[in-house]
């Protein structure tokens, strides 16, 4: 199931179906794939890298803010916006959406990841909730 569809789009930011696109899902599944790239590297390939991650055990919910930033971010707004430096609203707004997604996908690690170990289609305890320590400071 895909994280975020043009509805979610719709709720976050309703003016891109003001500039004759009508829909933007190819953008929202190219951010889905972003996502569950980043997770898989910043995460799963950290804390158990012996076994194949498996996207479909995430909880699509609780990814649904961060796919839509991405697009927003990486692909959508990219399209939209002219790259000229005098007034272009896309531009500004690239930068918004990208500063949006990073701070919802940091916010979803610190929760906690929901990943459906055991493959019932449930996230029902603590120990399929999977806190990521981000505190560690590297030099």
């Amino acid at each position: 199931m895909p994280f975020a569809t043009n509805a979610d789009l719709q709720k976050y930011a309703p003016e891109v179906f003001d500039q004759g696109v009508d829909d933007w899902t190819d953008e929202l599944s190219e951010a889905q794939t972003d996502v569950t790239q980043m997770i898989q590297y910043k995460w799963w390939n950290k804390v158990d890298s012996r076994s194949q991650f498996d996207s479909t055990k995430l909880t699509d919910a609780q990814w649904t803010k961060s796919t839509v930033f991405r697009a927003l971010a990486a692909y959508i707004m990219p399209k939209l916006s002219t790259f000229r430096p005098e007034s272009d609203p896309f531009r500004e707004q690239l930068t918004f959406y990208k500063e949006r997604f990073e701070e919802e996908f940091d916010m979803q690690f610190g929760i906690g990841i929901e990943y459906d170990e055991d493959g019932d289609g449930n996230v029902s305890d603590t120990s399929e909730v999977y806190e990521f320590d981000q505190s560690r400071l590297y030099r």
